[in-house]
């Protein structure tokens, strides 16, 4: 169960509990001997009641903050990936790789090994071999680790992410 479900959880008992205490005290509220016999327990009932709106009203607000920030990094990180996007397809142009050749670099960026790019693409691995070291040749790049050191170099601005 994820994060998000089980405070749904706990916050759909916390709902439950209140119904049922709501309840209950209306119950003994309606009975005319409730208030002959008022006891010191009902202000305990009483206080665990409201403690529950509180925190049914807590945790609405609480809910509302968060499912905006969630929106508001779901849509940073639309536009930091469009922006990735822009910033590979700048220098690929201006390495002047071919269709295949950005297709094979993207993979590699991922993580791909030359057998899974050459399963992905139907390519034998020679082909993805040959295109790798195009990709590297045009690049000015050495290698994989050189080609995504470069690009985080790039995404960072050259700051540290420490």
């Amino acid at each position: 169960m994820s994060n998000g479900n089980k405070i749904k959880a706990a916050f759909f008992l916390t709902v439950i509990c209140t119904v049922l205490m709501l309840i209950e005290g209306a119950i003994e509220i309606a009975e005319p001997a409730w208030w002959a016999a008022w006891e010191d327990y009902h202000f305990l009932e009483l206080f665990i009641t409201l403690g529950l709106l509180a925190a049914i009203g807590f945790l609405s607000v609480e809910f509302r903050a968060m499912r905006q920030a969630t929106d508001t990094l779901e849509e940073k990180l639309k536009i930091a990936s469009g922006s990735f996007n822009r910033l590979l397809e700048a220098h690929y142009d201006s390495w002047a790789l071919t269709p295949s050749e950005r297709e094979v670099a993207r993979l590699v960026l991922k993580g791909c090994s030359n057998a899974e790019i050459a399963e992905i693409r139907n390519a034998a691995t020679g082909t993805i071999k040959a295109q790798t070291h195009a990709i590297y040749a045009k690049s000015g790049l050495s290698g994989k680790s050189q080609l995504m050191g470069f690009l985080l170099e790039e995404l960072t601005d050259g700051h540290s992410l420490n």
